[in-house]
């Protein structure tokens, strides 16, 4: 017992110094929200018929601490117009309000937690080390897993001895973490900023830079995630995987089912349940199409604007709500599988043209941008358009190779004689590359 209390004020010491390199003065907000929540979820317990106090009170805390941060800079522009229409002074809005890192995920967990409290399905933490531990775990605070309280604090609460194993199962997870955002991400992105910078693309060039997004946001946050997930495992905890092969899709719901996991999990369990059982009590009073339609529209947008302010992120929710609602409204659920090859291929074309298309909208700099893309752009503005296109398509295609090897080996030799000479050709690619390495991986900014 007194072993791993060293093991866990330790690690909660190195995650807070950790969270101080990245945003100094934010610190003492993750300290002073986890202290109201530890408090709070406790309170829950003592006075059951306070329950509902105590969860809005967690709920007016995070979400209002996530909307000011998130939206300040979105929203203070149109409230300084409207109050010097009314005479007032602005020159106090005009500050630079920058997003805490990794607030938006740690909000999530500790929402997680605090609904399911209050649900009476979790008991409260009685010890405040343990759960500051969960919600400021230094691997997943900045970018994920959202991992739950059932699944991490378990891991917290046990002795951990260090075993080799930890190394072996980190190893493969940390080069290809590496791999993918020191040699994939990073080598893609320079280009598709130049493309996505343009005020005025042809289409074959902003359909390059869309497949050369697509490959990269892939690389870069799954890249993320397994530098997590290996450095979690280094300290002997199992995480949670957030990817699962998502362009593989053949409907939204499977997508979501693959991309993201532990985000998806969230929103189906607190925002999509819950909704769609709200409208189930009236079931009778609702069209069916509807009781289909708005549960994914609300979670989509909800994702959407968890993202980012931008008008972007929202209308790139909500056209995955209404991607979702359609398949299903045609009978297409997320397990839903076509009969033969041809046929399921036709099928996953279809699916990865929509996911493309939906990072169009979720790179896109502005609404108006788009917006002038589609109906002022030409198709292409000369030979040189062909040309960049050209460059950037095989770029995308040399640099998904090494992933689509990944997928074949995981496939047909998951223990083979192949996978070492496979990561060893991945670190020389990272020791090649680390010299024009990104200090940014772009989940970071949400």
């Amino acid at each position: 017992m007194r072993e791993r209390g060293w093991q866990n004020a330790l690690l909660l010491f190195a995650s807070y110094v950790f969270y101080a390199w990245l945003s100094p003065w934010y610190t003492v907000l993750l300290g002073v929200s986890t202290l109201a929540d530890f408090y709070l979820a406790r309170q829950m317990k003592q006075q059951r018929d306070k329950v509902r106090t105590y969860l809005a009170l967690s709920l007016i805390l995070n979400l209002g601490l996530l909307a000011f941060f998130k939206y300040y800079n979105f929203f203070n522009t149109q409230v300084a117009e409207m109050l010097t229409s009314l005479g007032f002074p602005v020159d106090w809005l005009f500050i630079n309000v920058f997003l805490p890192a990794g607030l938006s995920f740690y909000t999530l967990k500790k929402l997680a937690y605090m609904i399911d409290v209050s649900r009476g399905t979790l008991e409260p933490s009685g010890d405040l080390i343990p759960f500051a531990l969960f919600v400021s775990f230094f691997p997943q605070i900045v970018a994920g897993p959202i991992d739950r309280y059932q699944k991490l604090m378990p891991q917290i609460e046990q002795k951990r001895n260090w075993q080799s194993s930890f190394f072996y199962s980190a190893w493969p997870l940390l080069v290809m973490g590496l791999f993918k955002k020191i040699v994939v991400a990073d080598s893609i992105k320079p280009i598709v900023d130049r493309i996505f910078g343009l005020d005025e693309p042809s289409m074959v060039l902003v359909l390059a830079g869309t497949l050369g997004f697509t490959l990269e946001i892939l690389a870069d946050f799954s890249a993320y995630t397994d530098l997590s997930r290996g450095v979690a495992q280094l300290l002997g905890f199992n995480t949670s995987e957030n990817f699962n092969r998502p362009y593989l899709s053949l409907t939204p719901t499977e997508f979501w089912n693959r991309w993201h996991i532990t985000l998806s999990t969230w929103l189906r369990d607190y925002v999509f349940f819950p909704v769609r059982r709200a409208l189930l009590r009236r079931k009778e009073q609702l069209p069916n199409w509807l009781l289909l339609s708005i549960p994914p529209l609300v979670t989509m947008f909800i994702s959407g604007i968890w993202h980012g302010a931008g008008l972007t992120y929202m209308i790139w929710g909500i056209y995955y709500g209404v991607l979702i609602a359609g398949y299903q409204l045609i009978g297409l659920r997320g397990d839903w599988k076509p009969a033969g090859r041809l046929k399921t291929f036709f099928a996953w074309l279809i699916m990865f043209a929509f996911i493309a298309f939906g990072w169009l909208i979720f790179r896109a700099p502005s609404l108006t941008w788009l917006s002038d893309v589609f109906l002022h752009s030409q198709w292409t503005h000369g030979s040189e358009d062909w040309v960049v296109a050209s460059i950037v398509l095989s770029r995308t295609i040399l640099y998904s190779l090494p992933l689509v090897i990944k997928y074949l080996l995981d496939q047909y030799s998951p223990r083979g004689f192949v996978q070492p000479f496979y990561y060893a050709a991945l670190t020389l690619g990272v020791i090649i590359f680390i010299g024009s390495a990104s200090s940014d991986f772009i989940y970071f900014q949400f």
